[in-house]
């Protein structure tokens, strides 16, 4: 029996993958390439020269130990113990796709599985290698804990051009499986912040067939997932990934479940590019419109029509390949906020069109319909008076009465008809008249107080005093600083962890 070195497996155990402890997840996904150089190294040098002893005439080869192990009295369907426990590791090959409207992922990906099963001893045999190699026929004549990835929508081995399965025996009863397999696996999406968002998906690993009683499940340290590049798609980054290992409830027992949550990134410099700098520059084009004049109406129509029509075919032609979710995600507060900004703008030329609507129309010509005042009412009485002197007296008498009661002189008597009877000349009547006139005391109007009529007294008359040109000098001044303010608080809120999303954490 060869003396076991470090990384190997005892009777009781299985084998340990031992590796530099001290490297850290950056080295790993940095640089996967020497980490496998290592990790199959020491795995097969554990077990002396690459898989080989020292040359021995009297060593067994690998006909007869096949042979032995093989044999008829193998049965597959028993245990080799209780439990029996497999360590479990993945090698990530790539991730060719991430998709949003079926929330799912594709991957490709080794999947290495450990245990130990005594009845395929052979070191008592004096090998002459310490392992063997096979191919999954023989597979198919062991015991194997099937397993199998219990929340994939798809899974199928690579068959190119053979199938893609490993399987090597080790001198104490050691069996390393490894298959490439390409999987199909659910993601965890939330779109509150597409397209500055990150998704997660997962993949679940569990024995089918046998509970915790007969077989425990557990991620073999310390590389439980491995990358064999950096994966990098056209829109997504995969930046991190975590292992779990829980005890799920079924009505048959307890499982054990293994579980991979990888960590996408979304690479948001397309939707820069074909969506938000075309949005801005829609909107600026809107904005043409306030310098236009306030008497350019048909273009200033064409230009806040065409624009809006822009905004929309933008906005379709993004969330066309997105899921009907019944949130708000950040690119739908952007362009709704473009469309609002771009119909303000259209809401503005409304306004100036309704304060322009007279305007180049030809003047009508006044015509009144009475003279003024004093010839009206001085024509009248001169009609029903008998004698101008009568007519003339009574006409005073009325105009003084009016004046009178227009500015509430309520505490002067009326003039008396008859201070006027006795002057026989209509001149010295007008020069008396203005005389008193003159010397009554006049009462001015009290200032409303400055109440809530008082403000929509004001805000009336500063609308009556805005003209077109000042509604479009204003408007040039006011949209142009509001969308500066919204983009200030929208870039600055879902760039930043303002607007990130508690994570399923995975530890």
């Amino acid at each position: 029996m060869a003396p076991k070195l470090d990384g190997c497996i005892d009777d009781g155990g299985m084998a340990s993958l031992s590796g530099r402890r001290g490297r850290d997840r950056f080295f790993e996904m940095s640089h996967p390439g020497w980490v496998m150089v290592s990790f199959l190294t020491e795995l097969l040098s554990s077990y002396g020269g690459y898989g080989k002893l020292p040359y021995s005439p009297h060593c067994a080869n690998d006909t007869e130990i096949i042979d032995n192990l093989l044999k008829e009295t193998y049965n597959k369907h028993y245990l080799p113990s209780y439990p029996v426990r497999v360590r479990v590791d993945m090698w990530v090959q790539e991730v060719t796709a991430v998709s949003e409207l079926t929330q799912d992922f594709e991957i490709d990906l080794y999947i290495n599985e450990f245990w130990v099963d005594p009845a395929l001893i052979y070191d008592y045999m004096n090998p002459c290698k310490n392992n063997i190699s096979f191919d999954d026929k023989v597979l198919k004549k062991l015991w194997i804990p099937n397993t199998c990835f219990i929340n994939s929508k798809s899974a199928a081995i690579h068959e190119s051009p053979f199938r893609n399965v490993f399987l090597m025996v080790f001198s104490n009863g050691t069996l390393w499986t490894n298959y490439r397999m390409k999987l199909t696996g659910p993601c965890d999406m939330n779109l509150k912040r597409f397209p500055f968002d990150q998704q997660k998906c997962l993949l679940t690993f569990e024995s089918y067939n046998y509970n915790t009683g007969e077989v425990r499940m557990q991620w073999n340290q310390p590389y439980p997932v491995m990358l064999l590049k950096p994966i990098e798609l056209p829109d997504f980054l995969l930046v991190n990934f975590s292992v779990v290992a829980i005890e799920q409830m079924y009505p048959a027992g307890w499982w054990d479940e293994l579980t991979v949550a990888f960590v996408f990134k979304r690479r948001y410099g397309w939707y820069i590019l074909q969506g938000y700098v075309p949005t801005i520059t829609t909107i600026f084009i809107s904005w043409i419109s306030f310098y236009l004049g306030p008497r350019a109406i048909p273009a200033r129509t064409m230009l806040g029509v065409n624009s809006l029509l822009a905004m929309t075919f933008q906005f379709g032609n993004i969330i066309r390949n997105l899921p009907r979710v019944s949130y708000v995600k950040a690119i739908d507060v952007w362009m709704l906020s473009g469309m609002m900004f771009i119909f303000l703008s259209l809401l503005e030329l409304a306004v100036v069109g309704f304060m322009c609507r007279n305007e180049g129309l030809p003047r009508q010509r006044i015509t009144p319909r009475k003279r003024s005042f004093e010839n009206e009412e001085f024509a009248w009485k001169e009609m029903q008076c008998p004698s101008p002197r009568m007519g003339l007296r009574q006409f005073w008498v009325d105009r003084r009465c009016s004046s009178l009661k227009n500015n509430n002189e309520l505490h002067d008597p009326p003039v008396s008809p008859n201070e006027y009877v006795g002057t026989s000349n209509p001149l010295q009547i007008d020069a008396t008249m203005m005389t008193q006139q003159s010397s009554v005391p006049q009462m001015r109007r009290q200032p409303p107080k400055r109440g809530i009529f008082w403000i929509f007294y004001r805000i009336r008359r500063f609308f009556k005093e805005i003209t077109p040109d000042k509604v479009d000098k204003y408007s040039a001044i006011m949209f142009p600083t509001a969308y500066l303010l919204f983009n200030t608080f929208y870039w600055s809120y879902y760039l930043t962890d303002l607007s990130s999303i508690e994570d399923v954490v995975i530890s």
